[in-house]
């Protein structure tokens, strides 16, 4: 069961915003291909954008659309497909409306309030954010939620895709925003980094959830202030080793006066994010003391959303990022900008949307003159330059690639292997599936002509000791047929396919962001 492949262009990336009319709650089967191995018995979950059109308004940008939730359950060999709506308030309201209700990243909602109570909503994040978590899907002590950069999260049940709970992390610890992709230590506690306002100015927050994953139990360990007060960075990943938290400052600024004079004019709020192309600062926070490390590391500057993994050896911290040139990204992901590509695929927009897989590494001890990092095997240096510490980087991998996946087994710990994925680099309708060798510095890739993938999810082999051992799931999508979706296994050692989960489906399926894999 493959879509066909007949006259197929250039990559269409319009495949990341399309629309769905309706979701399907109810589990369907899939026709298997190949052998699935019998220790795999759950389910993976993903999450991502789905409806852009609401009655006769549309969302403008890709990261606006309502969020949709699909799930493929395993067990015993077979495969079953089903996905949902998540029931947000904002999709609710919309729902009931027949418009859009709330402004998004992208998209704003005209807004007929007196100017005092204009001011009143900046100040409640409440009626200033929209709750539409459509970025990722989250275990946090034994509960799942979705999740996005608004202070919202949203408890699903992984059997139904239903909401069960909705949480307020501005209620609960203050946030104003936080990054969705927080990071579970070896010692069971889960963090996250998120804005909070003071009486002095916006804040990075860090924050710690306990082990049973409490929500309303969260703490505050450290409090950063941005290096421009009132215009803090653009965060949407962080780090943790066993020693550090690492923030990374990009040069991605939002400004907090520009946000509120969006919300007064109806303007987007990615009108209030501005790339002021200086050097990333990186800050280094104690995990005994939870007081910043005073001295500065800087870099050239660089766009990120994911960092890879971060590990701590021989008094160094490696540091491993998906970098983009800048931010024009985010601005090419307008609904419009993408469809009126189609076909181009101008050399300028195509670049945009490939980032390097870079290595940087911080020495601790930044004591004496000359290169500072000590280690054999790099090609990084650190050295002093103007009071700061100025890092450069090392290039990891060749190939343009992006929502990095690492066995979780070795988070926060010296890692051999990565895998991600990206469109094809030579421009053709095509995705692909990249797995980087760091020790070896080589990369090899699963594709297919006329197939779409998604982030991989890495699944590891029940008590494997080796760190490619497992099963990458991998969401497929064709552009010739939209109602065509399937789960491709890998295996994760070498890319071979083992097995296929194909369904069609009597609406659109859109392409997913992030996504969790469950065990039975």
């Amino acid at each position: 069961m493959s879509p066909t492949t007949a006259g197929l262009g250039k990559y269409d990336f319009s495949i990341n915003c399309r629309n769905c009319d309706q979701d399907f709650p109810e589990l369907r089967p899939c026709e298997i291909t190949g052998l699935l191995p019998s220790w795999l018995t759950g389910s993976l979950i993903y999450n991502g954008p789905g409806k852009n059109v609401v009655g006769q308004t549309r969302y403008k940008h890709t990261f606006d659309s309502s969020a949709i939730l699909q799930k493929f359950e395993i067990n015993n060999g077979e495969v079953l497909y089903n996905n949902r709506f998540l029931a947000s308030k904002v999709f609710e309201s919309n729902q009931a409306t027949g418009k859009i209700t709330k402004a998004e990243f992208g998209t704003p909602v005209a807004n007929t309030k007196g100017t005092f109570a204009r001011i009143f909503d900046a100040m409640d994040p409440e009626k200033m954010f929209s709750d539409n978590a459509l970025v990722n899907v989250v275990e946090m002590g034994g509960k799942y939620y979705a999740l996005a950069e608004t202070p919202f999260m949203f408890q699903i049940c992984p059997s139904t895709l239903k909401v069960l709970d909705r949480v307020n992390v501005n209620k609960e610890i203050g946030l104003m925003t936080q990054c969705p992709h927080p990071i579970k230590d070896n010692d069971g506690y889960y963090y996250t980094i998120g804005q909070g306002v003071s009486v002095s100015g916006p804040k990075y927050n860090i924050i710690r959830f306990p082990e049973n994953g409490d929500i309303s139990n969260g703490k505050v360990m450290t409090s950063v202030t941005p290096r421009m007060r009132l215009t803090p960075s653009y965060m949407h990943s962080m780090g943790i080793t066993e020693n550090y938290i690492i923030l990374v400052e990009q040069p991605l600024r939002v400004s907090m006066k520009q946000i509120v004079s969006d919300i007064m004019n109806n303007s987007p709020f990615i009108d209030g994010m501005k790339w002021t192309n200086e050097s990333v600062l990186i800050h280094l926070i104690s995990r005994k003391t939870w007081k910043p490390i005073k001295t500065r590391y800087v870099s050239d500057p660089f766009f990120f959303m994911h960092i890879v993994n971060c590990y701590e050896e021989d008094g160094h911290i490696i540091l491993d990022i998906p970098m983009y040139k800048d931010s024009t990204i985010l601005h090419n992901m307008f609904i419009d900008k993408i469809q009126a590509q189609s076909g181009i695929n101008e050399p300028e927009f195509v670049e945009s949307f490939q980032p390097h897989l870079r290595r940087l590494v911080i020495p601790v001890n930044t004591e004496g003159k000359g290169n500072l990092v000590k280690l054999n095997d790099t090609q990084c240096t650190a050295a002093w330059k103007n009071h700061e510490v100025f890092l450069r980087y090392e290039e990891k991998c060749s190939y343009p690639m992006d929502n990095p996946e690492i066995n979780p087994t070795y988070q926060s710990k010296k890692y051999r292997y990565t895998w991600a994925m990206g469109p094809n680099p030579d421009g053709s309708s095509s995705g692909f599936v990249v797995k980087v060798d760091l020790k070896e510095n080589k990369h090899f890739t699963w594709s297919e002509p006329g197939l779409y993938t998604s982030s991989p999810v890495f699944i590891p082999k029940p008590g494997s000791q080796e760190e490619d051992d497992g099963i990458l799931g991998v969401l497929l999508l064709s552009p010739t047929d939209n109602q065509y979706v399937s789960l491709l296994f890998l295996d994760a050692s070498d890319l071979r396919e083992l097995a296929r989960a194909t369904i069609i489906m009597p609406g659109t399926i859109p392409m997913p962001l992030h996504g969790s894999y469950i065990q039975a």
